[in-house]
């Protein structure tokens, strides 16, 4: 695309030289004050189809344009989204305030278009969110009783992000190890060479609980260690945690060829992203999850709709520091109830509605970006 800078008193008397110059079909693509008045880049209507990015004379100028054109479509498209939800909201009330109840409660955007499309037309707005509920608790995906992992006993490996709670948590679940099989049938490995004090902190448990405690400084001394454990009903393994983009993350899947099932451990706590980050890091091979600092997230929407997603059953849930009492199998109604019920809060973060239709235009610009990426993997 060839692209001409025209520099005028006027924007008159700029647009008739670029009509003599290019024709009565010039497009003018961009105008901006000048010292001299006013800059007008335009170019031949026919050249417009044929990029010249290679030219050497007018890379910069292309480069401009293509970076003006790019931002004027990112407002038409904000723009055309506004528009868009104040005309569903009027054609079609209650889906649009399913995705409402949705957004507010931290749930994301993948889930919450993907429920509006499905909600059965001709039910009003009460009506909808009892659908919504009903269809919520039902696609949480939670571990069966009967497959309940104290009670079958086996090896377990908790991992998950640093201050998820693994030590924490894997202490609350000795305590309930030993209520079922008796402390001489459980065992606690340290297998954090990372944290300082980590098998100290372990020691302290084992001790209170009357159970034994080993140490693996690796990969290798826990394969060699893991056979002397054999005869245990329960061995509990604690891992070191990681930033779950930090390459050292794939140490825990190499538990699985050592016969020992992970357990990804996921603090509610956290921002979506951060969940989503570790959910699909630890949470992926893993036999369940662990949902942990419940009592310190008032809307733990987003850790629920990363399970959903993932479609990783949920074993427990954990909020609090006492062991073993804030330890407990997971309720889906409870927690959908609770979900939903943050959504209300007034918080600064809470949407108001006028904030709505540029929600929905910076929704859709992500949209877009999602869908241009995967075009061009592709």
């Amino acid at each position: 695309m060839s692209v001409q800078v025209f520099i005028a008193a006027n924007a008159r008397e700029g647009l008739a030289r670029i009509r003599k110059e290019l024709g009565d079909d010039a497009v003018v693509l961009s105008t901006r004050p000048h010292p001299q008045g006013v800059e007008l880049l335009a170019s031949a209507y026919g050249e417009l189809a044929v990029p010249a990015i290679s030219e050497t004379p007018d890379t910069a100028s292309s480069s401009r344009i293509l970076s003006e054109l790019s931002r004027l479509r990112g407002m038409l498209q904000n723009q055309l989204a506004g528009f868009a939800w104040g005309a569903g909201r009027r054609r079609d009330p209650a889906r649009v305030a399913l995705m409402q109840t949705l957004f507010a409660a931290g749930f994301g955007s993948a889930l919450a278009r993907t429920l509006a499309a499905r909600l059965p037309r001709g039910l009003d707005a009460d009506a909808a969110q009892r659908w919504l509920r009903q269809v919520l608790i039902r696609n949480l995906p939670l571990q069966g009783r009967e497959a309940d992992l104290l009670a079958r006993g086996g090896r377990y490996a908790l991992v998950g992000s640093t201050g998820s709670g693994k030590t924490t948590t894997l202490a609350k679940l000795a305590a309930r190890g030993v209520d079922a099989h008796g402390a001489g049938e459980v065992a606690l490995v340290a297998a954090d060479a990372y944290r300082i004090g980590a098998a100290t902190q372990l020691t302290v448990y084992a001790d209170l609980l009357g159970v034994s405690l080993h140490v693996a400084e690796d990969q290798a001394r826990l394969a060699q260690l893991l056979p002397h454990l054999a005869a245990k009903k329960l061995v509990l393994i604690d891992t070191a945690g990681f930033a779950p983009n930090d390459p050292r993350t794939r140490e825990g899947q190499a538990l699985d060829a050592l016969g020992v099932r992970r357990l990804a451990v996921i603090s509610a706590a956290q921002q979506g992203a951060a969940i989503e980050q570790a959910m699909t890091h630890f949470g992926q091979g893993a036999a369940a999850c662990i949902l942990t600092k419940l009592d310190e997230t008032p809307q733990p929407g987003a850790a629920l709709d990363s399970l959903i997603r993932h479609r990783l059953p949920l074993a427990y849930i954990s909020g609090g520091q006492r062991v073993p009492e804030d330890l407990h199998a997971p309720n889906a109604a409870y927690l959908i109830d609770r979900a939903l019920k943050g959504g209300q809060l007034d918080t600064p973060y809470a949407l108001e509605a006028e904030d709505w239709p540029l929600f929905a235009g910076v929704e859709a610009e992500r949209a877009e970006r999602r869908t241009q990426k995967g075009i061009n993997a592709g």
